[in-house]
């Protein structure tokens, strides 16, 4: 393919690169995934730099062979690089930290370190003036190797997770980080096999798989809630709309909302972390206790949780709120506070007299008690 050709493909990338990064300015309000992901940005448009920089020409007294062999290696290191980076963001997102990473940390870095120590051998082997040629077929087959090989940890990974994940929003999102980036595999054994004809495959393939991440990142972001993990308000509202939409006559929608109790005082005696890791058990006490795919979970408000159940009596709704009740007093959320962690339940159900819209809908659940709030004033020997 000719050079003019490739150098376009390689600014049509560089400007997709800097229009996702634009959404990475403020590091500090990222979780780490996000972060990492960000550094995978940076290194793909750093390497499609070099390659723009490498075909263009140059008048022959600035042009240099050994310029042109310094950026195909860099090159290759920085496509070493990424991979690793790919696993490492999807250790945050399964787990939510690097810790299982750091334990293995060792035999993970390993292909990694013999990569650019090969680079770095490359490197010191340069002659002044060498005109060979610069597809280095070694060097290209390594790094391809190397990616491969953390993209295939990486999926591995996210399948076995997704294997023992019981929700099946979890499920869906460990699955989606298996197999997207069989994409860039396959476009990796294509470029090797029509390697002869010089046609850019990798890059543009993985900046395509980059930008879907993120695109899928950001729609889920903003229907997500940034502490629990839970749908937050917005998608319970939309939910709600849909399903209310399509509901039949024999169809029951019940609406629950619970909202831990004494909040204010658990952030004055111990202050905003301790009620923000409380919020965050409790979820994991809720999502837990989704056994149905009838069922839909979201973190309303600040203390507050919503649940949506189609259910065929209220019986079947009065003998879940039971079971919450009766599974709070037996978890470890017992041992986040001082005093017994309790919530109130609220409900409402849809279609019923002057319920007609999710906006009455959720009004009318302030009016239904099932569980009301605990008081700590009312128990002698723990005090607010």
């Amino acid at each position: 393919m000719h050079n003019v050709a490739l150098i376009e493909i390689g600014i049509c990338c560089t400007a997709i690169l800097l229009l996702v990064l634009l959404q990475y300015r403020i590091s500090l309000l990222q979780f780490p995934e996000e972060r990492t992901f960000k550094k995978i940005l940076i290194l793909m448009l750093a390497e499609t730099i070099l390659d723009i920089v490498g075909k263009l020409q140059f008048p022959e007294r600035l042009s240099s062979p050994d310029i042109k062999y310094f950026l195909v290696v860099i090159n290759a290191a920085i496509s070493q690089f990424i991979p690793y980076l790919w696993n490492l963001f999807v250790h945050y997102k399964i787990y939510g930290s690097a810790y299982h990473f750091r334990k293995y940390s060792i035999p993970i870095t390993i292909p990694l370190v013999m990569g650019l120590l090969y680079c770095i051998t490359r490197l010191y082997q340069l002659q002044p003036g060498h005109r060979g040629e610069f597809n280095i077929p070694e060097l290209w087959t390594i790094t391809n190797s190397i990616s491969i090989f953390y993209i295939a940890m990486a999926s591995f990974i996210s399948f076995r997770s997704a294997h023992k994940n019981n929700t099946k929003t979890g499920w869906r999102q460990q699955q989606y980080l298996c197999w997207i980036m069989l994409i860039p595999v396959v476009a990796i054994i294509v470029q090797i096999i029509i390697q002869k004809h010089e046609i850019p495959i990798v890059t543009p393939v993985v900046i395509l798989v980059l930008l879907h991440i993120h695109i899928s990142q950001q729609s889920m972001l903003i229907t997500m809630d940034h502490l629990t993990g839970l749908n937050n308000e917005r998608r319970l509202n939309s939910f709600l709309r849909d399903k209310t939409a399509d509901l039949t006559s024999e169809q029951r929608l019940f609406l629950l909302t619970i909202t831990l109790d004494n909040m204010r005082h658990i952030r004055r005696k111990f202050g905003k972390r301790k009620v923000e890791e409380i919020v965050v058990a409790f979820a994991d006490f809720l999502r837990a206790r989704m056994t149905s795919d009838n069922m839909f979970l979201a973190h309303y408000q600040k203390h507050s949780f919503a649940i949506v159940l189609e259910k065929k009596t209220w019986n079947d709704v009065e003998a879940f709120c039971n079971m919450l009740i009766s599974t709070s007093t037996t978890t470890k959320l017992q041992s986040l506070a001082p005093w017994p962690l309790t919530f109130s339940i609220n409900y409402s159900e849809f279609g019923k007299p002057g319920v007609n819209n999710v906006i009455e809908l959720l009004d009318d659940t302030k009016n239904n008690c099932f569980k009301p709030t605990t008081s700590l004033y009312t128990k002698g020997k723990f005090e607010p």
